[in-house]
């Protein structure tokens, strides 16, 4: 099966404002594949160039595939950026371009066969697992080869899919139910089953088969987090299960990890589902022996005492993490566990799952260590542990329901969480304005955005909250990822997240998306966050009516 036949589905997909008119297109389309042709063809559709958490990262980045355009197209630099400023997307750059010269100066030099499904799965394989001296330069040499063996659609998809670009909820959420209807089978079935693998294409291929119920939890293949709902208040806890014993943990402001260990190995996984191994070496070794997947949080922590979220930044943005291993130490504090000793845990009550983390870990292993609990029933009690946890540096409370099993990718008011602020929200970065007497020269006034549906809307700018060492990094982070300059401000591919704090938010027709906050503030830059995982504009109002109803309550 050939990749333009994929392209061509995109495309005219792409063309279809109904969603249920793109299922039905993808749903054929999917129908008449099997085995690792059907596999590859879900995978690619759903945004992914390999299966999540398989540890393969193709490694080429916006400057590499500009490079790359480039010289296949034949185009001089800048028709190439005028080119992409015109578009915002670098894909349809490279398609235009390509039309335009014929092919591309070295496309009419190869006579390729027609691009396969599974030949060029294959190459971008190869091409991942390039590394050490001269990467960057045989790196770009199979991607010029890759290109030049394009037509200008297919061109158009691999730039596309090599980017990231084609991954949203949006997409997944219209692959899965293709998915469902070309094979006959639940939705839910094939949601869980993506959750459950973090590969569109394997639960393709078992749907296919009518084998998706014999999914189960594995370990080193990474599962769906589960996620809390944000509290306005003590009380609200407490009028959602009146009389009802909840567990209280610390909120930290860390990084969200599931430790995977079995048979000597360890994996670590963010909440995207990319392998963070490197970045915890003294968690990996504390790990080794056990036989688990836990959920927890990875925190810099030094002198019994949480540090700030951007000192645990520094270390992911270094390649060497030993060299910040002293000067800021990690502790993994595991709060659930998933799987314990070949047996799955997912559908036991938390209580259960507790039990199980703390005999397995006992009272902490080296790096490790079981987040503290409590169990609490009033308003009063829930608050009196909430100052105490902000007193000793954390971001506030998580609140669980004891008997809630562990749903993955969900977020519900099984668990919840309370922190000083309103909330926080995380979104993405699409563009920023130069700054004014010190920051001159610098973007230190970042405009972003949340998820209304499949498409992101701006809600706000914020300009304080980073210190000058990071604006200097923003800036130059941003303008590796410009597609549009308008003078005093740029417009930039959406990659960065930022979890942005702020005292109230509230309906407002000064942007795009309807709202507008008070005060707000980039409390961090979520380097292991992607702009799937931004929020939503169903939380902006469910955030404006706590607003509303704190601002009566005064």
């Amino acid at each position: 099966m050939s990749f333009g036949e994929l392209c061509s589905v995109l495309e005219k997909s792409a063309s279809i404002s109904s969603r249920l008119m793109k299922v039905a297109l993808i749903a054929e389309y999917l129908r008449g594949l099997e085995g690792e042709d059907l596999e590859i063809a879900a995978r690619f559709m759903s945004g992914d160039v390999y299966p999540r958490g398989s540890g393969l990262d193709a490694g080429v980045g916006h400057s590499m595939l500009m490079e790359a355009v480039a010289e296949v197209t034949g185009a001089p630099r800048e028709e190439l950026l005028e080119a992409y400023r015109r578009h915002g997307d670098l894909g349809e750059a490279a398609r235009e371009l390509m039309e335009a010269r014929g092919g591309g100066a070295l496309a009419t030099l190869v006579q390729a066969e027609p691009l396969s499904l599974r030949g060029l799965y294959g190459e971008l394989t190869r091409l991942a697992r390039i590394s050490g001296e001269g990467s960057y330069q045989r790196k770009l040499s199979r991607v010029r080869g890759l290109l030049a063996s394009c037509s200008p659609l297919e061109a158009k998809y691999l730039v596309k899919l090599l980017l990231g670009e084609l991954r949203t909820g949006a997409v997944e959420g219209v692959v899965e139910q293709a998915i469902a209807e070309a094979f006959g089978v639940d939705l839910e079935e094939v949601k869980r089953g993506r959750l459950l693998t973090g590969d569109m294409g394997e639960v393709a291929e078992l749907a296919r088969r009518g084998e998706l119920g014999r999914l189960g939890v594995r370990p080193f293949r990474p599962l769906g987090f589960m996620l809390a709902e944000a509290l306005a208040s003590p009380q609200e806890a407490a009028e959602r299960y009146p009389g009802r014993e909840l567990i209280a943990e610390y909120k930290y402001d860390g990084i969200r990890a599931q430790l995977h260990a079995s048979g000597g190995e360890v994996r670590i996984f963010s909440r995207r589902l990319e392998d963070v191994t490197r970045s915890f070496p003294e968690v990996v070794e504390s790990a080794r022996g056990l036989d688990a997947i836990l959920d927890g949080e990875a925190v810099a922590f030094r002198d019994g005492r949480p540090l700030p979220f951007r000192e645990l930044q520094r270390r992911l943005r270094r390649k060497d993490p030993r060299e910040l291993m002293e000067e800021v130490p990690v502790v993994y504090f595991a709060y659930d566990a998933l799987y314990v000793g070949g047996r799955s845990l997912l559908d036991e009550p938390l209580r259960e799952r507790r039990r199980a983390l703390e005999e397995l870990l006992g009272g902490g292993r080296g790096s490790i260590a079981v987040s503290p609990r409590w169990t609490v029933r009033s308003a009063g009690e829930i608050a009196e542990l909430f100052r105490r946890s902000r007193a000793e540096g954390y971001e506030g409370l998580m609140l669980k329901d004891p008997e809630s099993a562990y749903e993955l990718g969900k977020r519900g008011w099984k668990w919840m969480k309370l922190k000083e602020e309103l909330d926080t929200i995380d979104a993405v970065v699409v563009g920023a304005e130069y700054g004014h007497g010190r920051r001159a020269g610098l973007l230190s006034d970042l405009i972003f955005a949340v998820w209304d549906g499949g498409e992101l809307k701006v809600v706000g700018k914020a300009y304080s909250g980073l210190t000058d060492r990071e604006i200097e990094w923003m800036t130059r982070r941003l303008k590796e990822l410009e597609v549009r300059d308008e003078g005093l401000r740029i417009l930039v591919r959406p990659e960065i997240v930022v979890e942005v704090a702020f005292d109230s938010v509230q309906e407002s027709d000064r942007h795009p998306g309807g709202y507008a906050f008070r005060f707000p503030r980039i409390k961090s830059v979520r380097l292991d966050k992607g702009p799937e995982d931004a929020d939503t504009i169903e939380k902006l109002r469910r955030l404006a009516e706590i607003s509303r109803a704190r601002a009566k309550a005064k």
